[in-house]
Parts: C-alpha cells; structure tokens; sequence
C-alpha cells in the first residue's frame, strides 16, 4: 500500500529454535522499554507526514482560485475568483491540521528532551521524574501522533479537493505511507493497553502524579500573562477530566478486567487531547515571555485549538462512562 522504499520481505525460521530471554511472562515488558525510542520515532513519522502535508494544501489553498468570498471585504476585485483560503470551511480544515500538528511536533520535543534528563540530569529525582513522564507518555505520542497525523493528512486531501486524490500532489503517497505507522512498533490500541494496563498502575499511580505535577507547574507560569490564562485554565479542566477518568477506570477495572480493553483507546485519545493542550499552555507562555516574533500567531492557533479542537474532550469522556456494555452485550451472530 505504501513505504515502497523500505526493504522488507517474508523470513521463513523452518525450524530455528528459539530462547528465552528474561522472565516467563515479561517478554511485553521488556519488549516496551527496549522500543522506547522506535515508538517515538513512529509517533514523529506521524507528525511530520502531516506537516509536510499542511505545507503542500496551504501551498495548494493559496494558489487555487474559486467562486467569491462571503465576505465583500475579502473580494479580489480585480481577480476573477477568491484563492479558497478565503472560505471558512477551508481555515477550518488548514487549522484542524497546524493546531494539532505544532502541538504534538512541541510534545514530542519535550518528551525528547525528557529521555536526555532521564540518563544525564545531576539530580536523582529529577531523573526518576523525567524517567516517569517518559514511560507515561510514550504510547501516547506514538498512538495519539500517528491517530491524528493520518486524520491530518486526510483532511490535507480534502483541502485540495479532487487533486488531492491524485498522484499529480504528493499527499496522496504521505496518506498511503502514514498508514502502516498506527500498525508497526506495537498497534495503537496495544499502546492503549500499555498505558492503561501498565502504566497507569505502576509504582501506586506515581506515573500520573509526576505528569499532573508538571502541568501544574505550567498552568501557574501561564497564569501570570492575560494572553494565556484562559488556555490555563482550559488546561486545568482537562487535567480534572482525566483524573476523575482514571479514577472511574481504576474502580471498573477492579471489578472487570475487559473494560480495560473497552476503553483503553478512548483514555488515550483523551490523554492525547489533554497532553496537547499542555504542549500548547507550555509553548505560549513561552512565547510570551520571550517576546517571540511568532509569539501572536502562536497565541492565535493555540485559541483555535482549545475553542475549535480541544471541546473533543467532553465526547471522549462520555464514551468512557458508558463502559464495555454497548459493544460487549453483542452475540457473536449479531455482529
């Protein structure tokens, strides 16, 4: 379907014998800290199609002209017809993707950046922190960033209409390359599992402690500036959502081991909407703060993506509350 350039091919063992290696029963465990680093570069693969796919449907939204704009303001007189960026549905579709995309493209930096303190930070607390976030926050930018790049690239296709159906545009081939990446390196609802199953109980729950000490830290530096306290405290009400979300997971769990498996995908969408919403709180008020030349066009698409995006999170929350039940009471004839 698509990666034309990368070398695989069928390995047939015939008769290799094979060796244990560890524990009876801890192969997954020990499999996910050794694909660490393979997971993130996947959840990057991801965010990167859908850059570049952005870059190429705004390119293509800038030059394609049709019909006239809703607004008389916006007319080009002395053109025939409007460049399409001039249409509300068209911003709308552009700024799902760069929302979304410099969000996650932030995250993956900063949990980059927590692999690096994790081995080397002087301090020992720091490096179990960093350490914590890491594990935490893996599966959620391998599941979440190739989850919401290949819906990115789609409405990057649809931003350029028929053409973006053609081998004419390159996004075609991003889509069909994108796709295996929600597959390889552990699919994203095993990465589910892993965050729900594994890492949410571990070590008593410190995993998530250690993040919502982080966001916290962040919220109080965004406060401090009227152009941010507003995503601040968006930020905060997610953060709450989630919590009282694993709480409602925890208790269900205990009594039914296969809601787990039912909601685990919907946590971590729910988890991937809250960690962006901290990847953007955490990059205004930088920007902010340093004066950035880009620091209001940042503010600008961080409001787009917790008025336009981010209200996900509410919908996420009530399929979580429904529980295994709507899909589990089915026979199997019935399906």
């Amino acid at each position: 379907m698509g990666i034309h350039g990368s070398p695989t091919c069928v390995m047939d063992m015939e008769e290799a014998e094979g060796y244990l290696v560890g524990e009876p029963g801890r192969g997954m465990a020990s499999m996910f800290t050794m694909m660490n680093a393979a997971r993130l570069f996947v959840g990057v693969e991801g965010i990167s199609l859908a850059e570049i796919s952005y870059q190429t449907a705004l390119a293509f939204a800038k030059d394609r002209r049709q019909s006239r704009a809703l607004n008389p303001n916006r007319i080009e007189q002395d053109a025939e017809a409007d460049t399409i960026l001039v249409h509300p549905d068209v911003r709308r579709m552009l700024l799902n993707i760069k929302s979304t995309n410099e969000a996650l493209r932030g995250l993956a930096v900063w949990i980059s950046t927590q692999i690096d303190l994790s081995h080397d930070h002087p301090d020992a607390d720091r490096r179990q922190d960093a350490d914590d976030l890491v594990a935490l926050l893996i599966p959620v930018i391998k599941a979440y960033g190739t989850d919401r790049g290949f819906e990115n690239v789609s409405e990057a296709i649809q931003v350029c209409g028929g053409a973006g159906y053609t081998k004419d545009w390159s996004i075609e081939q991003y889509f069909r390359d994108l796709r295996i990446a929600l597959i390889y390196e552990g699919t994203n609802h095993i990465q589910a599992l892993d965050l729900v199953g594994r890492k949410l109980p571990m070590h008593d729950g410190r995993l998530m402690k250690t993040f919502a000490r982080e966001v916290h830290a962040v919220l109080e530096r965004a406060r401090g500036h009227e152009e941010t306290s507003a995503f601040a405290d968006a930020l905060q009400d997610g953060l709450k959502l989630l919590i009282e979300a694993t709480e409602q997971l925890r208790e269900r769990a205990a009594q039914d081991r296969e809601e787990i498996g039912a909601a685990a995908s919907n946590y971590l969408h729910l988890f991937g909407l809250v960690a962006c919403a901290y990847s953007w709180v955490r990059q205004t008020a930088h920007a902010v703060e340093s004066g950035a030349d880009n620091a209001a066009a940042k503010v600008k698409t961080a409001r787009y993506f917790f008025e336009l995006v981010y209200p996900e999170v509410h919908g996420v929350v009530a399929t979580l509350r429904a529980g295994k039940a709507p899909m589990m009471d089915f026979a199997v004839d019935e399906l």
